[in-house]
């Protein structure tokens, strides 16, 4: 009787340890399938990838022509030079090269605006891959764990042959039930090693692909850091160009002839509108003053309402206290007298309760995206370049001529039409789009005071800029702009003799060297 019950005991425990080994064996195998590459991700990252590349590979062949085209040019004006004959094809050549200059500039911005685009994405791709490698790290570490802690249970449980099964069998149920039970365990651990396996050999392939990236990556940094470089020597040849040009000496020239032949009607227009100027600082000062009076006077009178209402209270508690007195003294129940504590928790949620305005100010010296990084240009201040992809500077700040020349004259033979950006935030406080003669003129319409369609900027702590001889200035009068927001575009209006942007920065009015800021 007893040994029939141990059979049953022991046939029982061998059913219940081969359910849970199997079970476990059917949880761990699925945890490992769970765990394959999910392809469809990395191929719809693999066709945006194609994509930059197609861009970048299509840049890369414009920069490639023009870069031939510009060798072919510096060639013939090397030829050319120096000899009267050839002095008409030498300018040509000349004015031909700056053009391809020009294009080979926004070509390099272009490409390397598709570059950048590239490396953030990859920098992206990296970032996940990381995360995905780290992963399957993990759970080859976890797998191994597993698996150790099986081969100790195995070492310490001992291992089963089909003969010590036959022989310790104690009948024929018992003896299969061990042999499943031994088939089950050997699976399950093939199962495991299989999967730990795979998993091992996913981590390497992307380990691989991860390392491979990364070194894309550097390449792509360094192609970027050359493609920039490359710009900077672009503009530097533009410079020289624009002064070996007879195009841009003749400008020069006939600039120099209108200053002298109409320096009276000149500085006339100047003055009048240098006084209108100030008298616009001055309104706005005033104005300013008269804000700050009033915040002033209204701090004033809060204060004052507060000490009202403070001693108002008192005066109540005083008056409280009193008939509480009073009433203790006729036998009252003393403790009412405690009700008037509660109106004094009043005077500190109120003294809570004022906000300071001016907390309310922005800074508009705010660094947003800079409009000019994709031309290597860096910011030298608060202010950006006014006219992204147009760096050359055809007169600066001083006297020219008999006249006094307050800002810097940004010029190009294709600049017209090209966007005016907003050098920092703030707001417009004048617009001026009254002139119609865009076009080059070797005498001042007197419109716009001379700077034809403008507009000028307040940026707050003192600080205007001025941007003149547009095509239209497309914002208005009080509005708020950001940094790098288009206020209109490149023309020819007012005392001007060709496209050309004019622009100024001051202080309190006072005008400054733009080239200290930009």
């Amino acid at each position: 009787m007893r040994t029939s019950t141990k059979c049953l005991i022991k046939k029982g425990l061998a059913l219940t340890l081969a359910v849970t080994i199997t079970a476990a064996a059917f949880t761990n195998t699925e945890s490992y399938k769970k765990n394959e590459p999910k392809a469809a991700a990395a191929q719809d990252s693999s066709g945006d990838s194609k994509d930059t590349d197609s861009k970048i590979s299509s840049a890369e062949k414009s920069l490639e022509e023009l870069e031939k085209k510009q060798a072919e040019l510096d060639k013939k004006i090397k030829e050319t030079a120096g000899s009267i004959d050839t002095e008409k094809d030498n300018q040509a050549a000349i004015s031909e090269q700056i053009d391809t200059v020009e294009k080979t500039i926004t070509a390099l911005a272009d490409s390397i605006g598709e570059l950048e685009t590239q490396i953030a994405d990859a920098e992206s791709a990296i970032a996940e891959k990381e995360q995905v490698v780290e992963q399957k790290k993990q759970e080859i570490t976890d797998g191994i764990s597993d698996l150790k802690k099986r081969l100790r249970v195995m070492y310490i449980a001992g291992s089963d042959s089909y003969t010590d099964i036959l022989v310790g069998a104690s009948d024929f149920y018992d003896m299969l039930m061990k042999i499943e039970l031994v088939k089950r365990v050997a699976n399950y651990d093939n199962d495991m090693i299989d999967g730990l396996v795979a998993l091992k050999e996913q981590y390497e392939s992307e380990e691989q692909e991860l390392n491979d990236e990364k070194s894309k990556l550097e390449e792509s940094l360094k192609e970027l850091e050359t493609r920039r470089k490359k710009q900077q020597s672009q503009r530097q040849k533009l410079e020289e160009l624009y002064s070996q040009s007879s195009a841009t000496i003749a400008d020069m020239e006939a600039d120099r002839e209108l200053y002298e032949n109409n320096l009276s009607e000149i500085e006339k227009q100047h003055e009048e509108f240098e006084a209108d100027l100030q008298k616009l600082f001055e309104e706005r000062e005033a104005q300013k003053k008269a804000e700050e009076e009033k915040k002033k006077k209204e701090e004033e009178e809060r204060k004052k309402k507060e000490e009202e209402e403070r001693k108002k209270r008192e005066e109540e508690e005083k008056k409280q206290q009193q008939q509480d007195s009073s009433s203790s003294d006729s036998g009252n129940d003393n403790n009412n007298s405690s009700g008037g504590n509660s109106s004094g928790d009043n005077s500190s949620s109120s003294d809570n309760s004022s906000n300071d305005n001016n907390s309310s100010n922005n800074n508009n010296n705010n660094n947003s995206s800079n409009p000019n990084s994709n031309y290597g240009y860096q910011d030298k201040s608060r202010f950006t370049w006014p006219v992204p992809g147009f760096y050359h500077i055809s007169y600066g700040v001083g006297w020219r001529w008999g006249a006094y020349h307050k800002g810097i004259d940004i010029y190009s033979e294709n600049i017209r039409g090209a966007n005016i950006i907003a050098a920092d935030a703030g707001e417009v406080i004048l617009v001026s789009n009254t002139c119609p003669h865009d076009y080059g003129k070797n005498y001042s319409c007197g419109c716009g005071g001379g700077y034809g369609n403008y507009c000028i900027i307040d940026h707050g702590d003192g600080y205007w800029t001025l941007y003149g001889h547009s095509e239209r200035i497309t914002v208005s009068q009080g509005q708020h702009v950001e940094k790098g927001d288009v206020l209109g575009t490149v023309g020819s209006t007012g005392h001007s003799t060709g496209p050309h942007l004019h622009f100024e920065v001051r202080i309190n009015n006072v005008a400054q060297n733009p080239q200290d800021y930009v």
